[in-house]
């Protein structure tokens, strides 16, 4: 009786045992939804930079001249090769600029769910604050948000979302087995935030070299990404009393190119 049982039960295991072998084999595998699915889920999926300058135009108005010429020369069909032409001509030119920076700001998360709320967040303040619509904007300063009249400054902003998913590209030829992974298009800039101390973060020459890094990155990485002047009207400008008596600028204020 004891042999007859334990030959029942050991049936019993084996035919367990095959049957998970079997799901095992047979699950289906993780369908990938897309570029919707970087949109979800915590982890180091998507990265958030932003860089701001405040920048001396000397009552000129050619920075924004040229800057202006650069994204009307982006056409519509914001293929990688356009992106990476623009964002190499608007890093370049800031750099250009340096020797008239006066303050600057940055930011910058790994964590997906972070990057992407900073990211809109960014947007909506930025566009919130300032004209952006040709009915918004004319050639007079705004007397409701200007201390003075004095053309001094204008502010920079370009920030990027990336995509650091561990999936080949999408776009790239050839078998995609030697395609290049998100990820390893963007580690060399995720290196030059890593190899950054502390002490650095608001230095000269880091703001430089996060603009030589975006300006390098391969532009099939970049998810979203936006470029802002303000102010928006085309002949105005902050000037030192607009940034040092509006609460609202301290945080850029707070990180002077001049004072050590």
């Amino acid at each position: 009786m004891g042999t007859e049982v334990y030959i029942i039960i050991m049936i019993i295991l084996t035919g367990v045992m095959v049957y998970g072998l079997y799901l095992n084999r047979t699950a289906p595998k993780e369908i990938n939804a897309g570029r919707r699915s970087f949109l979800t889920g915590r982890g180091p999926h998507a990265i958030f930079i932003g860089v701001q300058l405040v920048i001396q135009i000397f009552g000129s108005d050619e920075l924004r001249a040229r800057l202006a010429r650069l994204v009307d020369a982006e056409d519509e069909t914001d293929d990688a090769g356009e992106k990476r032409r623009f964002i190499k001509s608007i890093a370049s030119l800031l750099i250009e600029n340096r020797y008239a920076w006066e303050y600057g700001f940055w930011d910058y998360y790994d964590d997906s769910e972070t990057a992407i709320s900073t990211f809109n967040q960014w947007k909506n303040e930025i566009e919130a604050s300032m004209a952006t619509e040709p009915d918004e904007m004319g050639e007079e300063t705004d007397r409701m948000h200007r201390f003075s009249d004095q053309k001094e400054y204008l502010v920079v902003t370009l920030m990027m979302l990336i995509d650091n998913r561990e999936e080949p590209v999408s776009d790239d030829s050839g078998d995609i087995r030697f395609r290049p992974t998100y990820s390893q298009l963007s580690a060399p800039f995720r290196r030059i935030v890593d190899e950054t101390e502390e002490e650095q973060y608001w230095e000269e020459s880091t703001f430089e070299k996060l603009l030589e890094g975006l300006r390098a990155i391969d532009p099939r990485a970049i998810e979203r990404d936006g470029f802002y002047v303000y102010p928006g009207t085309s002949q105005d400008g902050l000037s030192s009393l607009d940034l040092l008596s509006d609460e609202g600028w301290k945080y850029i204020t707070d990180h002077s190119f001049r004072l050590k």
